[in-house]
């Protein structure tokens, strides 16, 4: 037996293409946040929004039937003037402007929640691209060609503990700019500036700690 549509999917839906944000939406039909913003992303709402903003704009280049004002004055076409981001989308790739459009229903905490996370993958990948497995693990590398009177090859030698001390360094920075990020989250998240400071001492149980509230907040949306 076929399960039936949710309809508050085609609420949602009709909201957001009004203009209404998703944490708007969430709040008005009673879902949690991640919900909407799921079903926006798979049933490609902003797709449909794009269109319909599209005409909008269209509709308004014209100009009233009568008004003088506008002979000679209309917008050039394909002009970008109007929209919210116009200038983005003049100077940005395509790509650049659809992360920007991703961002649109994103607060300041949630744009440094997700700076937290990106950091931590990044130290965890670096694992294995900066791995140094002994004292024999070498790098040779041929970085040029010598021409002239003496013909040769230039070659590049990193030896283990230089890779190893590198490697170090990389990850001491790393794991400071992490712990400054978790220290913003922490201070814009309500703890004091004093807690925040004595909280990020220990950055992995401030992670845990984040990521627990985070999960009761949600669950306690969804209940």
């Amino acid at each position: 037996m076929s399960r039936k549509p949710d309809k508050r999917i085609e609420q949602a839906k009709a909201l957001y293409l009004k203009g209404m944000k998703l944490v708007d939406i969430s709040k008005q039909l009673d879902l949690p946040e991640g919900t909407v913003r799921r079903w926006k992303s798979t049933y490609k709402w902003d797709n449909e929004r794009s269109d319909k903003n599209s005409e909008r704009s269209n509709r308004n280049k014209g100009a009233q039937p009568g008004n003088q004002n506008a002979v000679g004055h209309g917008a050039p076409e394909k002009n970008n003037n109007a929209e919210k981001h116009g200038l983005f989308r003049k100077y940005l790739p395509d790509e650049a402007f659809s992360i920007i459009d991703e961002m649109r229903d994103k607060s300041p905490l949630d744009l440094v929640w997700d700076a937290v996370q990106i950091q931590y993958v990044a130290i965890i990948r670096s694992q294995q691209i900066m791995y140094v497995r002994d004292r024999e693990d070498k790098t040779i590398e041929k970085v040029g060609t010598q021409d002239g009177n003496v013909i040769g090859e230039k070659w590049e030698v990193q030896q283990a503990w230089e890779k190893q001390a590198g490697f170090l360094k990389a990850q001491s920075t790393a794991i400071t700019s992490l712990k400054n990020t978790i220290k913003d989250y922490l201070e814009l998240e309500g703890a004091s500036r004093a807690d925040a400071k004595e909280q990020v001492q220990d950055w992995k149980t401030a992670i845990i700690e984040i990521a627990k509230r985070r999960r009761e907040k949600a669950d306690g949306r969804t209940n």
